[in-house]
């Protein structure tokens, strides 16, 4: 009588599920190290860049006593108060020419300015000036404090990719 062995070999194939795991594990364990040290740099990076921008705003500007026409850095205040002047110049700036503005303030990152209390331009009270987020990405807010006819308020800075 001959007999007729019969067995599976599941040892291959546990093998081979085994290395598929493996690999699978691997590739997800690189790709999170990556994405969260993309999304720190990003981060890192709209921070700083919100920082120099409520810096430069936070100052006087460049000339003192700017204008649409002569603005060389785009700052709010005189005396460290923020100045009337300045906040309708920056606010049309702003709605005329916004992609100027990035440049003047050294930024690639879109955003939106502002204020705890309401401020006018040009005799109307405005919400904010810049572009209005919409469906940010990384979105970072930076808040200041600075001085309006004579009270303090939070000049509030989102920025973003």
């Amino acid at each position: 009588m001959l007999s007729k062995k019969r067995g599976q070999a599941w040892g291959f194939d546990l093998m081979i599920a085994s290395l598929i795991f493996t690999a699978g594990i691997i590739v997800f364990y690189i790709y999170s190290i990556n994405t969260t040290e993309e999304a720190d740099s990003t981060i890192n990076k709209l921070t700083y860049d919100g920082s120099i921008l409520s810096n430069i705003l936070l100052l006087e500007g460049s000339p003192k006593n700017w204008t649409t026409a002569n603005v060389v850095s785009p700052g709010l205040l005189t005396n460290n108060k923020i100045n009337q002047t300045k906040i309708d110049n920056f606010y049309n700036l702003t709605r005329d020419n916004y992609s100027a503005v990035k440049a003047l303030l050294n930024t690639q990152y879109d955003f939106y300015i502002y204020f705890s209390k309401n401020i006018t331009a040009n005799g109307q009270v405005i919400p904010g000036m810049g572009k209005i987020p919409s469906s940010p990405k990384n979105l970072i807010k930076i808040e200041r404090v600075a001085i309006y006819n004579d009270q303090p308020l939070t000049m509030n800075i989102e920025i973003w990719e």
